[in-house]
């Protein structure tokens, strides 16, 4: 009798421990617990269902990801509506990319600086975790407890910056991520769904090479594919109006310009050197270090570079997406970015 009451105890505590038996958690508890589940995996396969809506692209897409962050990972494109993106694939080990184009059997080859997925896309197949993984606790909360499949999920809600949220849904079985509804102010609105989940400790070098079919044209890029622009270059490159500062810090100067794909870094030298980059979409925001400011009416993010002593700044102006930044205080550089004509 004794022994079945220890074992009764034990198993009472299993259940209440995985969220059972009406016993609820706070939003930072299942925080921690999904952020522990990521944490002790290495490397996942993934297969995504997306639902995306942003200003540049609509589109309903299954992805199979084979992922080992912080740098490997492989896509392969199930289905899409867009041509564009149906039966792309990419891999990268971080160094070299290789990009396949489902359309066309076109394959490029080349830098991972140079060679790279389109970058909504690239974006949302690592929300899924890297959201999560930055959400602030105090930004965090329960929103429902429901029972489905026959699993326990506590449905969680993460603020992101510019108003923006994701919304997880996390069984208690293994705190895994299962889906997530976001709205995003650069990635629009939409949901991710985790249609299969499979982690590991690690994964072997040969399942982040991507087969190349027979027949298919390669073409190698190098960083001499990439050269130094001036101004009048750059802005004949790209296809839409440059923006450069009316205002530059005393002892700054325009240096060289650079295409990264459909975005141009402007980069100005001199004593306070700072670089400038405006594109269509440039990248997500690292929401953890993220403090939201006010900037040309618009709600903007600064993050701290600790490494190079500066700021970063980045905002959306209509169609284009811009980012700031240098070893400058965040007044100057808000003054710069202020004076964009």
């Amino acid at each position: 009798m004794a022994k079945a009451r220890a074992w009764t105890g034990l198993i009472l505590s299993v259940l209440l421990l995985n969220g059972c038996l009406g016993h609820r958690l706070t939003g930072a508890q299942v925080l921690q617990r999904a952020q522990e589940a990521l944490g002790d995996v290495g490397a996942c396969h993934v297969v995504l269902d997306i639902e995306m809506d942003t200003d540049l692209l609509k589109d309903s897409l299954s992805v199979d990801l084979w992922e080992s962050p912080p740098d490997r990972f492989r896509v392969q494109v199930l289905s899409a509506v867009n041509p564009q993106l149906r039966g792309l694939a990419f891999a990268t080990d971080g160094d070299q990319s290789v990009s396949q184009s489902g359309q066309t059997h076109e394959v490029t080859v080349g830098p991972a600086d140079l060679v790279k997925m389109p970058l909504v896309v690239r974006s949302l197949i690592q929300a899924w975790r890297e959201w999560i993984q930055t959400a602030d606790v105090q930004q965090t909360r329960v929103i429902a407890r429901e029972r489905e499949s026959g699993l326990v999920v506590y449905k969680l809600e993460v603020s992101l910056v510019q108003d923006g949220y994701a919304q997880y849904w996390i069984d208690v079985r293994q705190w895994w991520v299962r889906q997530v509804n976001y709205r995003d102010e650069l990635l629009g609105t939409g949901t991710i769904r985790v249609r299969e989940i499979e982690c590991f400790d690690e994964l072997p070098d040969a399942q982040f090479e991507l087969e190349i079919p027979d027949g298919a044209t390669i073409t190698e890029v190098t960083m001499e594919d990439n050269p130094p622009l001036t101004l009048e270059e750059a802005q004949r490159a790209i296809g839409f109006p440059l923006r450069t500062p009316g205002y530059l810090p005393p002892g700054s100067e325009f240096v060289v310009a650079y295409q990264l794909d459909k975005n141009v870094a402007l980069v100005y030298g001199g004593e306070r050197s700072f670089t400038l980059v405006q594109g269509p979409y440039i990248g997500p925001v690292p929401q953890a270090k993220a403090t939201p400011i006010a900037l040309r009416g618009r709600q903007a993010a600064a993050i701290s570079d600790q490494e190079r002593g500066g700021v970063l700044l980045t905002w959306r102006d209509g169609e284009l997406q811009f980012s700031l930044a240098g070893s400058l205080a965040q007044e100057e550089l808000v003054r710069i970015a202020e004076s964009l004509e």
